[in-house]
């Protein structure tokens, strides 16, 4: 029988702000002073220290005791997976190869770290810093890595704090023009959009310019959403269903094309001549399906190496903690294939 007990966890309403706030100095003073690094005069240490003792505040594991040194790893967790398993496998797969090849290339390695809605598995690893996927909207992660004095980089952002933590993106709002745009031009008048309902950044930021594109242009407005766990099948029956249905759909994640090419077979639609199709993701089974789907390549090699980079970036700087975060965008490409026509 193991004897390691469960690591202290803080008390209520005590992490690293509230130390911060109850010392009297900044975020980063309070991290430094309890960490052992930094230039903190004596008496700021102490004060910060016994507001910490008094609250039951745990430091941040990685900096315990080593007087600023790091240990050389950084975590990745994917933030979809909290829903019920990652979905498109193909981009996170690429994001993680880039981001640990990045990371080995600095002296740092990369440890996949398991999604949990509190966080707590980050409290017993020793790491410098951390990149989270596609965080959730007003995500209790980045609150507790916050907290904790963990340096965070965020794929997507979280909507309700998009300005508080450094992020690598899509232009996704481009992006999704594009993919409209090129329906469009190849002569169709009904263009539908099938997104999630995560309240994650992709999904949002591809429901509010559909809805400004089509204020733009005239398109009706054919929106569906799939719910959270759910096989988006269903969406996709409603939106083909309907009796003024599309005769396109930009359907945001790569399974959800999985979906609508069952359901127009089920339907009798003939893709792309009755309902053409784009999805948000591209990866083996827009390749692979038949007809082809036409695919946004999001570059996700891309998004890791540059996660990394900016990540390795604010653990070796953290005076840059106190400034505005980085935000670095990363181009997407149009793969048009059979699964829709030639601009007329």
């Amino acid at each position: 029988m193991s004897d390691v007990t469960e690591p202290k966890r803080p008390a209520k309403g005590g992490g690293l702000r509230e130390v911060a706030r109850r010392a009297g100095v900044s975020v980063t003073t309070a991290s430094h002073a309890l960490n052992g690094v930094g230039r903190v005069g004596a008496q700021t240490r102490e004060r910060v220290l016994a507001v910490a003792a008094e609250l039951g505040y745990r430091a941040n594991p990685n900096a315990r005791g080593l007087r600023g040194a790091r240990t050389g790893l950084l975590g990745l967790t994917h933030r979809t997976a909290v829903e019920g398993g990652i979905t498109d496998i193909e981009y996170f797969v690429k994001i993680v190869n880039a981001a640990t090849w990045t990371a080995m290339a600095h002296d740092y390695s990369l440890v996949l770290v398991p999604p949990s809605l509190d966080g707590r598995p980050f409290e017993s690893l020793p790491l410098d810093g951390t990149i989270v996927i596609d965080p959730l909207t007003d995500d209790p992660l980045l609150t507790r890595l916050s907290d904790m004095g963990v340096p965070v980089v965020t794929t997507g952002r979280d909507l309700s704090r998009k300005d508080a933590f450094p992020w690598v993106d899509n232009e996704l709002s481009t992006c999704a023009v594009a993919a409209f745009e090129h329906l469009a031009a190849t002569g169709a008048r009904r263009i539908g959009l099938l997104t999630g309902s995560t309240g994650q950044s992709y999904d949002e930021d591809a429901a509010h310019t559909y809805r400004d594109w089509c204020a733009r242009t005239g398109n009706p407005v054919l929106m569906d959403r799939a719910e959270p766990g759910t096989d988006s099948t269903a969406a996709a029956h409603r939106l083909l269903g309907r009796p003024d249905r599309p005769d396109a759909l930009y359907v945001v994640m790569e399974k959800f094309g999985f979906a609508t090419l069952a359901v127009c077979r089920e339907l009798g639609l003939g893709v792309p001549d009755d309902v053409q199709i784009v999805v948000g993701a591209d990866g083996e089974f827009a390749r692979s399906a038949r007809p082809a789907l036409t695919a946004l390549d999001l570059a996700p090699e891309e998004i890791g190496k540059q996660a990394a980079e900016l990540l390795i970036g604010v653990i070796r700087n953290p005076a840059s903690a106190g400034s505005a975060p980085q935000h670095r965008l990363v181009p997407a490409t149009l793969l048009r294939r059979e699964s829709t026509r030639k601009p007329v």
